[in-house]
Order: C-alpha cells, then sequence, then structure tokens
C-alpha cells in the first residue's frame, strides 16, 4: 500500500514472510479456495481473512531490520479468463513444458492491521496488462 498524500511511500506490505529455507510470498490456501475449467478457459482464487503480516514497507518484509511486523488479515479475488489460442512451449534442455493462453486477470482485494482497513475498487473495474492460464510441468515431472 502506497500514500500519495506521502509522494507515493509504500507504508503496509502485507505478505506471509520469508521461510526458514528461503521460499518467500507463498501462502497455502485451501483446493476450495481454487477453481480451474482450461477447457471453458477461466478460473478462479478467492481467500477470504487470510492472516498475513504487514511490514510496513518492503524492506523490511526482506531484511526484518525496521519496525515489528503487525499483524494483519487480507481477503482477495482473482479472476482469470483465456483470450488467445493455445501456446504448447516445450524446452528439454530447462526441463518445461507447458500449454499457456493469453488472458486477462481481474482482482479485488481488501485488507486490514490494526485499526486500518483498505479496500480496492470493484472486481469489474480491475484491469490487468498481462496474464496467462494454462497448466505446466517441470524438473522431474517433465
Amino acid at each position: 500500500m502506497y500514500d500519495p498524500q506521502l509522494a507515493g511511500q509504500q507504508v503496509h506490505d502485507f505478505n506471509p514472510g520469508i521461510t526458514q529455507n528461503g521460499v518467500f510470498w507463498t501462502t497455502v490456501v485451501s483446493s476450495s479456495d481454487v477453481q480451474v475449467d482450461l477447457g471453458a478457459g477461466r478460473a478462479t482464487l478467492q481467500v477470504d481473512d487470510i492472516a498475513q503480516k504487514d511490514y510496513f514497507d518492503f524492506e523490511n518484509a526482506m531484511l526484518g531490520n525496521g519496525a515489528t511486523p503487525r499483524q494483519g488479515r487480507v481477503s482477495f479475488r482473482v479472476e482469470w479468463t483465456a483470450t488467445g489460442p493455445p501456446n504448447v512451449v516445450d524446452d528439454p534442455a530447462q526441463r518445461f513444458r507447458g500449454t499457456v493462453r493469453a488472458a486477462t486477470a481481474q482482482m479485488e482485494w481488501s485488507g486490514r492491521s490494526g485499526d486500518f482497513e483498505f479496500q480496492s475498487t470493484a472486481l469489474a473495474d480491475s484491469v490487468s496488462d498481462a496474464a496467462q492460464l494454462g497448466s505446466a510441468r517441470n524438473g522431474s515431472y517433465y
């Protein structure tokens, strides 16, 4: 979250933190939070009221050398809709293959931390610059 009245200064950074093995910005969600129908070209991710720490800014989130994070809660919904034909990618050298389609993505988000509450614009008013929808395999699953 950035405050335009403070010259765009970041004032909130909600994320789950960094695990001991170095994984960051990743949260396990229930399989019921995700609906995917690749044949229809649609996918939805909806998470309601999940605990996330508010690190206040990116530097504190990455380095942990600032204010003690505050417990926060966030909810969000993301909808992807495929807009293009399937594009097959196969790279044996990198052990990666997938079928992806150009897509649009729309999102709405809300969060709270302490006495602060935030709400994005409505899902219908959201736009994306780039999105893809598809499936991929890599590594030992190649």
